[in-house]
């Protein structure tokens, strides 16, 4: 009886549905903001009411872009899907300076919070440690009656660990996503790469999905990404052009 509830808990956080919502700033519904379904890259943008659609699940992660204003995220959750629509309150950006000079980091090594050197995990990678991976053999050595973690096989029964995997390839995805953009002005895309200034923000996501780019951006060096883009807005425009013949 608790496996099938568990199963049914389950099926119910996979069901998609067209999620309706709102931007919204001041009370006002903000018009053109780039919204984005980053577990399945569907994308769509809000309309002049700040009214958008946009098909989605539990725990589905919508991220909200605009030069305008500052970036928002938000978790699909139960009450979500329950009443098929959220609103999202946005943040103008403050105005930016031309430069700033930064003479050091200060992270939480230097202040002595934690020790030096200490593995740092990420939100989603914290998560899916303190889960436990399940392993064939811990079945071995329950039924030897040795005592073994048992929140690693629940969460690999109710499918936990699976989501909180995904939730880690989003997160990466997203981060990814941010280091990209704090390397390279919209201008760069538009002049450089010759990208259409509405297709910039779909070229970024493009750009992670590929592994080359990836490890580029992994690895800091920025002259084998610049070579990567180059390679892959060739690829885009390409597409972009048959598609809209």
């Amino acid at each position: 009886m608790i496996f099938f509830i568990s199963a049914c808990s389950v099926f119910a956080q996979q069901r998609e549905i067209v999620l309706k919502g709102k931007t919204i700033v001041d009370g006002l519904g903000i018009s053109n903001i780039q919204v984005m379904n980053l577990v399945t890259e569907k994308v769509t943008a809000t309309n002049s009411n700040g009214e958008f659609q946009i098909s989605a699940k539990e725990d589905d992660l919508i991220i909200f872009s605009s030069p305008s204003y500052e970036y928002k995220r938000h978790i699909v959750d139960s009450d979500d899907i329950a009443k098929g629509y959220f609103e999202v309150k946005l943040i103008s950006k403050p105005i930016e300076l031309e430069e700033v000079v930064v003479n050091k980091d200060i992270n939480p090594e230097d202040l002595g919070i934690v020790p030096k050197g200490q593995k740092k995990y990420t939100v989603a990678e914290r998560r899916l440690k303190q889960a436990g991976e399940f392993k064939p053999e811990m079945f071995v050595g329950m039924v030897a009656g040795l005592s073994i973690p048992i929140d690693p096989i629940i969460n690999a029964i109710t499918g936990r660990t699976t989501m909180l995997k995904k939730d880690l390839k989003t997160e990466k995805k997203e981060r990814n996503l941010k280091k990209l953009k704090s390397l390279y002005q919209q201008k760069y895309f538009t002049d450089n790469l010759k990208i259409p200034a509405d297709y910039v923000e779909g070229f970024q996501y493009y750009a992670i999905d590929d592994a080359n780019a990836v490890a580029a951006l992994d690895a800091g060096v920025k002259a084998r990404l610049d070579f990567c883009l180059v390679a892959l807005a060739q690829k885009y425009n390409e597409l972009h052009a048959f598609e809209t013949k």
